[in-house]
């Protein structure tokens, strides 16, 4: 049976505090190589911080980025979409077998025809990283930024990753803004009566939900995360079913 993955908000990390993180991903990644999808389709976060060198990559996540390749070589199709976290995405993991897709495309999933989004900074009150994601994809600071020796890079993300932990003092009323406004923006989307579906991570609230609109079926799709739900969505042809990692 045909079958599609859907992955996002892994945030892997490099540290060696993270290995045994890296290495359960690995394995439930390799645990579809008997029996591989027809395609594995990462919605951004995959990996707490990414950034491309042109010939070097972050050996941590050499094991990961092997049970990609492997599964590609058995003619997994792999989609990547950037997250916050590795919207850098670009040669390293085209050389990996991905296909790297923009925010807002649309996939098809045997005639419904979805929209694929990470969902960062649709929530327009987070006026901070709507500041940070205007900088941080500047095209001139991602040049400098290159100039960073890729370890001193590493450490400087992850300085980044625990001050802005610090500073949300209410994690979860965040993560419901988010996720209110990604549900949001699906709903406009439906009103169009041209997108199907939606399908975002980002917020770390895992949802499926269909419904009807103008007597035409629609799915408002969240995967979830593996830091806090350990979720996943599997497409088996007819429906978007969310699963979580003990079901693999």
């Amino acid at each position: 049976m045909s079958f599609d993955i859907i992955i996002s908000d892994v945030h892997l990390k490099a540290s060696p505090k993270e290995n045994s993180r890296r290495e359960s991903f690995e394995s439930f990644l390799r645990g579809f190589l008997e029996n591989n999808p027809r395609r594995i389709i990462c919605l951004g976060d995959i990996f707490e911080f990414w950034f491309e060198y042109k010939y070097v990559m972050f050996s941590p996540y050499f094991g990961v980025l092997s049970a990609f390749y492997e599964l590609k070589k058995k003619n997994t199709e792999l989609i990547f979409i950037g997250g916050n976290h590795d919207y850098w995405a670009g040669e390293t993991l085209k050389e990996i077998g991905f296909k790297i897709m923009n925010s807002g495309d649309v996939l098809d999933f045997d005639h419904i025809k979805a929209l694929l989004i990470h969902g960062d900074g649709l929530n327009k009150r987070d006026y901070g990283y709507r500041l940070f994601k205007r900088i941080s994809r500047n095209r001139f600071l991602v040049r400098l930024f290159k100039m960073v020796h890729p370890d001193f890079a590493m450490s400087i993300a992850s300085i980044m990753s625990r001050g802005s932990k610090g500073i949300q003092k209410s994690r979860r009323d965040g993560q419901l803004r988010d996720a209110s406004a990604i549900r949001d923006f699906a709903r406009k989307v439906f009103e169009t009566g041209e997108i199907d579906a939606v399908i975002a991570g980002h917020c770390h609230i895992p949802e499926c939900i269909s419904f009807e609109i103008k007597g035409k079926r629609c799915w408002y799709v969240n995967s979830g995360d593996w830091v806090y739900n350990n979720t996943y969505v599997v497409w088996d042809g007819r429906e978007f079913i969310l699963k979580k990692i003990t079901d693999a």
